[in-house]
């Protein structure tokens, strides 16, 4: 296998590889692989294994073979202080081991049992976030069946689905993250299988990843998010030089953060959401009380003044009431109506 050579203009050059595999295909959002693209940025093996695990579209056979991908093609490296553990001197090794590790998972989660149950929560796209079915089924496969059958023919937005094989005797769990149609796309466990320091070592080393986002820009993320999924940029963790530095010490996956701000049933909220990479630059026409976050963007960008944005803020609340009160009288008004409607 021939590898092209690329130095960086870093005051040390570190080397990258390129490889047959496009990790750019794994990205949950298209705006940060352009620009990653764009600026001619690489990835080294651990980097490339992170975002690859992170695909909210590739199944888990996918993800198993961009990982043995590169343990063969890229150059095997050290992490030192690889979260807060013994130093890996082979990350290819380290790799194996998790592709091993989320095998006996997937295994023991098909597995049936008679002391164990599966049990579905649903997840939509949109405001709607999540909604766990009572239903207790004796195989995965009832599980899912049963919930896409649930789901036929309505209007609930199915995003993904998780799937929990709960074990009677105690509070043990093997979880899988599945598709609509029926591919699993990540496995997660409680005290089930034993574990070594490697097993979960995709979630717990943090790496940086360029983004093209700057303060004040209106965003969005490619699953729905838990707060709506609409968001402005208040600041990213990459943007303070030392706070990220430290981070490669003793950080991990859920520190590569954005600081953000929401509307949430009329009022606007700062909150963290994790993993930044996964951030889109939101390009639709937002509708409602999600209305104030275009004015607060045009405000953290020096186009509005702050008396611009509380007169937009109190037109848009003045606006909904006045919406609100005419769909009140609207069904006033078919009620009366009754059979006079037929």
């Amino acid at each position: 296998m021939l590898y092209k050579k690329i130095l960086t203009t870093a005051t040390v050059a570190k080397p990258f590889y390129l490889s047959c595999m496009n990790i750019y295909d794994f990205f949950n959002s298209p705006d940060v692989a352009e620009y990653c693209q764009s600026i001619g940025h690489t990835f080294n093996a651990l980097e490339s294994a992170v975002m690859a695990s992170q695909s909210n579209a590739r199944t888990l056979a996918e993800k198993h073979e961009a990982y043995r991908t590169i343990i063969a093609e890229y150059p095997d490296m050290e992490i030192p202080e690889a979260f807060n553990h013994e130093h890996i001197k082979s990350f290819s090794k380290a790799l194996e081991d998790v592709i091993e590790f989320e095998r006996q998972l997937l295994e023991k989660f098909l597995l049936p049992e008679q002391n164990a149950i599966y049990q579905v929560t649903a997840y939509y796209t949109g405001e709607r976030e999540s909604y766990e079915h009572s239903e207790l089924f004796s195989t995965y496969k009832k599980a899912y069946e049963n919930t896409m059958e649930w789901h036929e023919g309505d209007d609930h937005n199915l995003a993904y689905m998780r799937i929990n094989k709960r074990y009677l005797n105690n509070k043990n769990y093997v979880s899988a993250k599945i598709s609509k149609a029926g591919e699993i796309l990540k496995v997660d466990q409680c005290n089930v299988l034993p574990q070594s320091e490697n097993s979960y070592l995709l979630e717990h080393c943090y790496i940086d990843v360029p983004v093209p986002f700057k303060r004040g820009d209106l965003v969005e993320e490619d699953n729905g998010g838990y707060m709506g999924g609409v968001y402005v940029i208040q600041n990213i963790i990459r943007d303070n030089p030392k706070q990220n530095t430290r981070l490669f010490r003793d950080g991990d996956i859920s520190d590569m953060t954005a600081w953000v701000f929401y509307e949430h049933n009329g009022s606007v909220e700062c909150e963290c959401m994790h993993f930044y990479p996964d951030l889109r630059y939101c390009r639709r026409e937002l509708e409602g009380k999600k209305r104030i976050l275009k004015y607060i963007s045009h405000y953290m960008q020096d186009k509005f003044c702050l008396c611009a944005l509380f007169k937009a803020q109190e037109y848009l609340l003045l606006n909904e009431k006045i919406s609100g009160l005419k769909k009140s009288q609207l069904k006033y008004q078919l009620e009366q109506l009754g059979d006079g409607l037929i």
